[in-house]
């Protein structure tokens, strides 16, 4: 039996940073992984996205291109060539994954793994004992129950789509199904969103998303809350998603946008002495299962926050963690997530009902912006901008910003969060103006006095 100081399931971002990172310390790894590796982000999931996304930005910025005074006649898209352009940022990723994993000393191998006991997997018909392990088997969409079922799409499916259907209909509704309503409403599709809660994008701060929602009616996105799907049956002309109302809502494209769930039940979890419930892998502050220890997961495999940039800092962390005697905990208090609609919703650390419920003494900075300046200058669509703060010691508790620029900015903030920054320290950072974080300090406490007669800031 061949063994390996620490083996990795899965070739993800998670999973990558993992074993790279052991591999240079001078130990032996070994990655598994049965599917083509790079990770859903890279391959289907953020990257490909956001070229879709990008191109019915830069259709809206034409569309609006008349209040900057410039005339454009005729303007079409091709989304063809839009999804051809996608397969150039897809198309060599695992290629090249594969190529650094060998450069950097790491053993890939194809196959489906599964723990066999404590210290050894079976992949490919063969046995490898490990003294460290990652379990980074990432996330696939949710399965959904009711009949007709099948014939929705997944997210992956429909980043394939060449042609722009003239209905969708999407199940779910989260960040995917959000993202994707604005990208097809904006080609003409007629879009429907159903939701089985009134409550959309719950982990969101409720008044921002109130926001988005009435953005997202003006570009003629139809919502159905509070409404479960009890059947998609076919139809001559696509399908129909029937609802418990008795409401039939006919697509010519149906989307499973109803979340992703991890990727750990053929594993043999139990066969390790590790646990896992509907969240994940059960681990501790430090990536490690309390059952065995020596076996770590970090990413989608754990469960939430589903996000790329979390899953590569788990990695790296679980890597760590194995390789010192000094532990270093996980830390995701000021990860910063970006909806990309557009304009785009991001948000880092607390909502005001977090807040709220835990009790603290808070500041609440909530500002239609879309008159200010800067995003006027821009003339992007809406801006608003929300910070939560500590009264007492003036740090940010949470901050939340809809508009232009919002997914670059929310840095600030996550700094801020993340390093004790308080609104004082803040408010004496001297900005590039006009820019969009040059706006930011009159989203804190004390600080509307510096807005111009009119509304407009300086």
């Amino acid at each position: 039996m061949q063994r390996y100081d620490f083996v990795v399931l899965g070739g993800g971002n998670a999973g990558l940073a993992a074993s790279t990172q052991v591999a240079a310390a001078g130990r032996t790894v070994m990655l598994v992984d049965p599917t083509p590796i790079g990770g859903v982000c890279s391959l289907r999931g953020c990257t490909p996205k956001k070229v879709l996304v990008r191109a019915t930005e830069m259709l809206q910025e034409i569309r609006n291109a008349t209040v900057h005074g410039i005339h454009v006649d005729n303007v079409r898209i091709d989304w063809n060539a839009v999804i051809d352009r996608k397969h150039g940022f897809t198309d060599g990723v695992t290629e090249a994954t594969e190529r650094s994993l060998a450069a950097a000393g790491v053993h890939y191998l194809r196959a489906a793994p599964r723990f066999v006991a404590p210290d050894q997997i079976e992949a490919g018909g063969e046995r490898y004992a490990f003294e460290g392990a990652l379990v980074a088997t990432g996330s696939a969409p949710r399965p959904l129950r009711f009949p007709g079922a099948q014939h929705l799409l997944t997210s992956d499916a429909l980043l394939e789509l060449r042609r722009v259907p003239r209905t969708l209909v999407i199940v779910g509704s989260g960040a995917v199904a959000f993202e994707f309503a604005h990208v097809f409403a904006r080609l003409g599709s007629e879009v429907h969103v159903i939701a089985h809660s009134q409550r959309l994008l719950p982990h969101c701060d409720e008044e921002m998303v109130s926001h988005l929602v009435e953005h997202s009616m003006h570009l003629g996105i139809v919502f159905h809350r509070g409404r479960e799907v009890t059947a998609i049956e076919h139809e001559a002309d696509g399908h129909a998603a029937v609802l418990d109302t008795g409401e039939r809502l006919k697509g010519e494209v149906m989307l499973n946008a109803a979340g992703r769930i991890p990727q750990v039940a053929a594993l043999g979890l139990d066969a390790a002495g590790v646990a896992a419930g509907p969240e994940g892998v059960v681990v501790n502050e430090h990536l490690r299962s309390p059952g065995n220890p020596n076996i770590f997961a970090a990413g989608d495999a754990r469960g939430q926050p589903m996000l790329s940039p979390t899953a590569t800092y788990e990695g790296r962390l679980a890597a760590h963690n194995f390789l010192s005697r000094e532990q270093a905990p996980a830390r995701l208090d000021a990860v910063p997530q970006a909806i990309f609609t557009v304009p785009p919703l991001a948000m880092v650390g607390e909502s005001e009902a977090m807040a709220r419920e835990r009790g603290s003494d808070v500041d609440v900075v909530a500002e239609e912006m879309s008159h200010w300046v800067v995003p006027s200058i821009a003339a992007a669509g809406p801006a608003f901008g929300k910070v939560i703060s500590d009264r007492r010691s003036g740090r940010i508790l949470g901050a939340h910003l809809f508009g232009q620029g919002a997914d670059e900015t929310i840095h600030i903030f996550a700094m801020a969060i993340r390093y004790g920054i308080t609104c004082a320290r803040l408010t004496e950072m001297i900005p590039v103006y006009p820019s969009h974080a040059s706006t930011l300090h009159h989203l804190l406490p004390g600080c509307k006095s510096n807005l111009l007669p009119g509304g407009g800031v300086a």
